[in-house]
């Protein structure tokens, strides 16, 4: 699918990130530019798929092992869909190092770095965020990490989205790797 060349991806160089259905075809760690205001195509571009927000009906609920709180889908998730973006309040690094102190000591942590090209900022999601807050750790994740870029294309700050690595059935709980990049 190619756009008209007005579109982001093609003005960045880079390939179109999505099918026509919305589902993410570029493979995790590449860089997704999604259209934005500056480009003449509507809110139904298939180039905007993060920025329209969580699609899904979600629901947070109290695990039966001890990890506090976690988060099921009550729908069906098609494998490559965009399930949720991970938001929270953008700080420095520094602050993040002096804040990790203090969430270590409460033993919970919101912190997540964005490391795409240098470790200058990071996303707290502790006082500010959305049902991302409540997503487990899993090394066996149904969810993967991608760095999206809308209207700000500094390659410090990107958006964090988290897309479906497989089908996700509905009922089951949503987890992603935290150590992954």
């Amino acid at each position: 699918a190619t756009l008209a060349g007005g579109c982001c991806p093609g003005a960045s160089h880079n390939r179109f990130a999505y099918n026509e259905a919305g589902q993410v075809r570029i493979r995790a760690g590449l860089p997704i530019y999604e259209c934005n205001s500056r480009c003449r195509c509507g809110a139904e571009c298939p180039n905007r798929v993060v920025q329209r927000g969580i699609r899904y009906d979600l629901c947070i609920f109290r695990t039966g092992d001890g990890r506090g709180w976690g988060v099921r889908t009550l729908q069906r998730i098609r494998k490559n869909s965009f399930v949720m973006e991970y938001v929270g309040e953008i700080i420095t690094s520094e602050e993040a190092e002096r804040r990790g102190q203090v969430y270590d000591r409460q033993g919970a942590t919101y912190l997540f770095d964005l490391d795409y090209v240098e470790d200058v900022y990071t996303v707290d999601a502790a006082h500010y965020g959305n049902i991302s807050h409540f997503v487990n750790h899993s090394c066996d994740p149904n969810l993967q990490v991608y760095n999206v870029f809308i209207e700000n294309l500094d390659q410090r700050l990107p958006r964090i989205a988290l897309f479906a690595t497989r089908p996700i059935r509905a009922g089951e709980e949503l987890t992603f790797d935290y150590n992954m990049h």
